[in-house]
């Protein structure tokens, strides 16, 4: 009786390549979900969808002031950019809690994004054309920020542009950059974009920090009380729905 072959030994990354490969599904699925109907990569959408992530903090040891909360920076100035391509009609933006919440269920550690690289090829999974980076740096009693929009297709850089002004006005002061970064996305916002005191991103940039060290009831209850000494603060009442949905699912 002739004897069947033993199967042969899987290949030592062939379960690594299953695993990635149901993870590109997932999330471009998981992702494309969240855009706007009519512009989920269909021939008929307007923009191609764009990913805004957190700015990086440059500023040079020993030069910025010892309260120059560099994490508040981090965060908001990115808030502060999606808040302002929100308003651009037919562009379709990947929020902020949307990606950490993908990259939490696929336990992708920040080291595996690190580079640009990596999340430029995270781009093109999830299916954005757009990439925006940031960063700034501190020096003194201003601050410098600058943007990069890449594509995602080609890494080529596609805008970049800068604002240098006083660390205490800063999130008013990169607003025209915010406009001039939407019109070479293809729009522009259709009202003034969110000018709202530093005080206020400072309380906002804490409830992000709670939400991202997973203390999401915390986060709710600090983002609850920002709404109700700020009630226009409109960043503030996007993260709360989207946190309470969250919680709803569990």
């Amino acid at each position: 009786m002739r004897q069947r072959p033993a199967p042969s030994a899987q290949p030592a990354g062939a379960s690594h390549r299953v695993r990635l490969k149901a993870f590109l599904a997932l999330a471009f699925w998981a992702l494309a979900a969240t855009l706007p109907a009519g512009a989920q990569g269909s021939a008929g959408a307007a923009l191609p969808a764009v990913v805004v992530w957190d700015f990086d903090d440059q500023s040079p040891p020993g030069l910025a002031p010892p309260d120059a909360a560099g994490g508040y920076l981090k965060r908001s100035l990115g808030e502060n950019l999606t808040a302002s391509l929100l308003q651009v009609p037919g562009l379709p933006v990947v929020e902020r809690q949307r990606l950490k919440d993908l990259l939490a269920e696929q336990q992708l550690s920040s080291t595996e994004l690190a580079s640009e690289d990596s999340r430029v090829r995270l781009g093109r999974i999830v299916g954005a054309g757009r990439m925006v980076f940031g960063g700034f740096f501190v020096l003194g009693s201003e601050v410098q920020v600058h943007v990069r929009v890449v594509d995602t297709a080609t890494s080529r850089v596609l805008f970049s542009d800068e604002s240098t002004s006083p660390l205490a006005s800063v999130m008013q002061q990169v607003e025209p950059m915010n406009r001039r970064l939407a019109r070479a996305l293809g729009g522009a916002p259709t009202v003034g974009g969110t000018t709202l005191e530093a005080a206020s991103w400072q309380a906002y940039d804490a409830a992000l920090a709670l939400a991202d060290a997973g203390k999401l009831d915390e986060a709710v209850l600090a983002l609850q009380g920002l709404l109700a000494r700020d009630k226009s603060f409109s960043p503030a009442e996007r993260q709360l729905v989207a946190l309470l949905q969250k919680l709803a699912r569990r």
